[in-house]
């Protein structure tokens, strides 16, 4: 299977795009002579293009359907792996000379004759985001993949962060290198409904200041964010971090911290990706479905309630959750 060309489409948001990073890392390791065409948006551009394992970027939010077709044609592959397999999707691949489309199983992709899928329970399934996307890379050839995976070197999925972006943050902690460990507790995410409130997160923030005056709390915003942080820390060990619109730069941060707090979102899966620990807030479906290969299970607090639902009572449980279980990560052997 020598001098393969494989197509990938993954267009969405932060975390969902880097959940298939090691997918993409793993074409690559089983197949080292193919052509890597990874059909991508904006988000994913900024963030696949430090790879060398993709020969080929193409951000899609420039081009019309028609265009992206045109496209995929050029390259006449012989597997194209399409992780959104909703029925347009699903349409406007199958109209194109792709030999083999891999997708999970949907009302999209059923009765597709060039499409090879899998089920996968979305609801029911105990498989993490991230290991379907590999499972689709198994469709390739699995008796290869079964035979090779384990020998794959995922350490080339690490996000890499230029010299202005460690400048950047070499000089917002400038000031504060006398607390012997960085903690970042991200209030915000577009599309995870299962959160506290901002003001829970606050009172979460002080809390934890006030009990380990030694460590630094981070609140991180950014340029754009719909919902404006008006916080004037009073004590001296939190700190706003006031992002611009490089990502980047978040990326950087998160790598020099000695803890991530935060909801099931993009930061969360950057921590992941950079094998930063997580004390993660998650629904119950999000810690089977968004867990990522380096979260661990008794460090996601599970939420019985969207942040709409939630009462003064759940959050304040939720809050004292938090704080319990840092506690115990601060008591753990070797971390000091």
């Amino acid at each position: 299977m020598s001098n393969l060309s494989i197509g990938f489409y993954r267009g969405m948001l932060i975390g969902d795009n880097l959940v298939c990073i090691p997918a993409m890392a793993a074409i690559k390791a089983l197949y080292p002579s193919c052509k890597l065409v990874v059909y991508t948006n904006t988000i994913g551009k900024e963030l696949y293009a430090g790879y060398d394992f993709i020969d080929t970027l193409v951000d899609m939010d420039t081009l019309s359907n028609e265009a992206i077709q045109q496209d995929i044609n050029s390259w006449h592959f012989d597997y194209f792996i399409l992780t959104q397999a909703n029925r347009w999707r699903c349409k406007l691949i199958n109209a194109t000379n792709a030999k083999v489309v891999l997708s999970l199983l949907s009302l999209g992709s059923i009765f597709k004759s060039k499409f090879r899928t899998l089920f996968i329970s979305r609801n029911f399934s105990p498989t993490a985001q991230y290991a379907r996307m590999l499972r689709l890379v198994r469709e390739i050839n699995p008796k290869h993949f079964d035979s090779y995976f384990k020998s794959i070197d995922f350490t080339t999925t690490r996000l890499k962060t230029l010299p202005k972006h460690k400048e950047r943050i070499d000089s917002f902690l400038a000031p504060y290198g006398a607390f012997s460990k960085l903690v970042c507790l991200n209030p915000f995410s577009r599309t995870c409904v299962y959160n506290l409130s901002l003001q829970g997160w606050l009172k979460l923030t002080q809390k934890l200041a006030s009990l380990y005056p030694h460590i630094l709390f981070i609140l991180p915003t950014y340029q754009g964010n719909p919902i404006a942080l008006d916080f004037t820390p009073t004590l001296p060990n939190i700190v706003v971090f006031k992002n611009d619109c490089d990502l980047f730069n978040m990326v950087e941060l998160i790598s020099r911290l000695w803890l991530l707090i935060s909801p099931s979102t993009g930061n969360a899966h950057i921590a992941n990706n950079l094998k930063i620990p997580l004390l993660g807030l998650f629904s119950k479906r999000d810690r089977v479905l968004w867990r990522g290969e380096n979260m661990e299970l008794d460090k996601l607090i599970t939420l019985k309630e969207p942040q709409v639902k939630m009462s003064k009572e759940q959050e304040e449980g939720a809050i004292a959750q938090v704080v319990d279980t840092f506690q115990t990560l601060l008591q753990k052997p070797n971390v000091e």
